[in-house]
């Protein structure tokens, strides 16, 4: 973190601007105002309410291309996985700022239940055990990071059974696509089965891992082609603006469509977000800083304080609810700002959340976040950072001509 510039920093800004968009749109269907409160602001509203949750398939999209990345860094590096040795630095990654704020958030429930540390507790005890996208959990946010918690498990698991079927490791790798493929088709007939004309529930049409993993491989199957056919896909990565409208115009009808109301989005919008979005990832990835319409957007001033807030991306989405949403709705229902008309307040309510959300994120990731990943690169190195800076040197870049190469230890996402 202490360097993080355009030029001199070693992530690739593109990432950490779709990181920045997402946790945008998450914080966005959190917003803090109702609708009716907002003034001439109200279709904004309405339409980040109906479209802001999409951020997180726009993570788990994210989250399949780096994560899946890594372990593909490791297999071309070393030919082998160490599954103990990648779970234990993810950990490091995920964990302490995830435990910190689980105990933050028990203080919080143990004052509002007086002082009943059985009922407090009661209330995320299945967040301790990522299972709170089945169970139920008082922060409902945090199901996204159990789904991610059991893609961590699952996907180096399956490259490690495939592995040892193979004397080549890298043979596996022809059998990924098939699988992904699998994935993909069974986690939505799935969700046809279960869902198809039964009324919204998010516990179960929209936090089950069995019917979200298929974001989460998609970004996988994206990675693979990155890592191991690179010359192919960097041929379709050329195409970055008819890449970029046809993601749009795949992501674009959940604006208009309500998941509460419809049983197509929580079957096949799904499906239509995370295939639009990695289109949008490899149109982002494949284009140069500051080269075009799309590169000068991603190295403008814009684009970098997107990129700035998705580098604390994590940080912020764990803490964007207590830090900030829930004491400016407490605010807001004491009538803060209210000699303001509705849409002058909305301006700065909404000012306020991102600024407090993001401030929040930018101090627990200093405090927390930083030292965690200082003590991991001390104990657990990473053992492909070598290999990805050789192939830097030599000029395999995966394709990426004009785009700084990333070490992937360097890229991880922030769920």
């Amino acid at each position: 973190m202490t360097s993080f510039t355009t030029h001199d920093s070693k992530r690739m800004v593109q990432l950490d601007v779709l990181r920045g968009v997402a946790v945008l749109l998450v914080m966005g269907h959190h917003i803090v105002l109702q609708p009716n409160e907002s003034g001439v602001f109200q279709p904004v509203e309405n339409v980040l309410i109906r479209f802001g949750w999409s951020g997180v398939d726009l993570f788990f999209v994210l989250s399949g291309f780096l994560v899946g990345g890594l372990l593909f860094a490791e297999l071309r590096a070393r030919g082998k996985l160490d599954v103990r040795r990648f779970i234990i630095r993810r950990g490091f990654k995920i964990w302490p700022s995830y435990f910190v704020y689980l105990f933050v958030v028990f203080l919080i429930l143990l004052a509002a239940e007086h002082g009943n540390a059985h009922r407090a507790l009661g209330h995320i005890l299945p967040n301790f055990f990522h299972v709170q996208n089945y169970l139920g959990t008082a922060r409902p946010h945090t199901w996204s990071l159990a789904v991610e918690e059991h893609f961590y498990v699952f996907l180096p698991l399956l490259l490690l059974v495939l592995t040892l079927r193979k004397r080549n490791k890298q043979d596996l790798i022809g059998a990924l696509p098939i699988i992904g493929i699998a994935i993909i088709v069974g986690c939505t007939s799935l969700r046809y089965v279960m869902n198809a004309g039964r009324e919204y529930d998010p516990a179960t049409h929209y936090n089950p891992t069995h019917l979200r993993m298929d974001s989460l491989f998609f970004g996988v199957l994206l990675g693979y082609f990155y890592h191991f056919k690179s010359t192919w896909l960097a041929k379709i990565g050329s195409y970055r603006y008819t890449l970029l409208f046809a993601g749009m115009a795949m992501v674009l009808p959940m604006t208009i469509i309500d998941i509460r109301y419809s049983w197509f989005v929580p079957v096949f919008g799904f499906l239509m977000l995370y295939l639009g979005y990695g289109l949008i990832l490899l149109a982002v990835i494949y284009t140069p800083l500051s080269e075009g319409i799309l590169g000068s957007v991603l190295g403008s001033s814009f684009g970098r304080v997107l990129a700035f807030i998705g580098f604390f991306s994590y940080p912020i989405y764990l803490w964007h609810i207590d830090l900030a949403r829930l004491p400016l709705q407490a605010l807001a229902r004491r009538g803060f700002l209210s000699v303001l008309s509705p849409t002058w307040r909305w301006i700065a309510f909404t000012l306020i959340y991102v600024t407090l959300a993001t401030s929040a994120g930018v101090v627990l990731g200093l405090l927390v976040e930083r030292p965690a990943l200082a003590l991991r690169d001390r104990f657990f190195p990473s053992r492909t950072r070598a290999a990805v800076n050789l192939a830097v040197a030599s000029g395999n870049d995966h394709g990426l001509s004009g785009v700084k190469s990333t070490d992937p230890e360097l890229v991880e996402v922030g769920s």
